[in-house]
């Protein structure tokens, strides 16, 4: 019989958190994971294209909230027209379209999200234009999970 322990709803925070530092460590060796006062914290390096510099990202998961991803190194500036929130996190989906659920595996979104965001971000940097997908957020930045 196949476990459905993705799909459980009775899943506690802790519990979905040690499942993902899991799963994002045996997905991304590219990624060292801990978990620090409830909070799962996966650090590490991508390179998105063989031509694209390397970036060190922090992600953050409390296993309730949206997950939030940083760059840190190479640091970026805050650019609202490149799908950053102020806190410079990194606008990967609409949150209205396609709200965040526990039930969805960070390895499987969140991640790949990150590494085509930044693909779209370095374009942006050379032709001044954001071409990947995005939708009008008005001036409302603030996200409801």
């Amino acid at each position: 019989m196949k476990s459905n322990y993705f799909k459980s709803k009775s899943r506690t925070p802790f519990q979905i958190i040690v499942n993902e530092k899991q799963s994002i460590e045996k997905t991304f060796e590219c990624l060292k994971c801990s978990i620090d006062r409830s909070i799962l914290i996966c650090k590490g390096v991508v390179q998105p294209t063989t031509q694209s510099v390397f970036y060190t990202i922090r992600l953050k998961y409390d296993g309730s909230h949206r997950p939030t991803v940083h760059i840190i190194d190479p640091v970026l500036p805050y650019d609202r027209k490149a799908h950053m929130f102020k806190d410079k996190s990194l606008c990967l989906y609409y949150p209205k379209e396609q709200p965040w659920s526990n039930n969805l595996s960070i390895s499987q979104t969140i991640i790949p999200w990150t590494a085509e965001w930044l693909v779209y971000y370095e374009l942006y940097q050379y032709y001044g234009k954001w071409l990947g997908p995005e939708v009008d957020h008005g001036n409302n930045e603030k996200i409801k999970d």
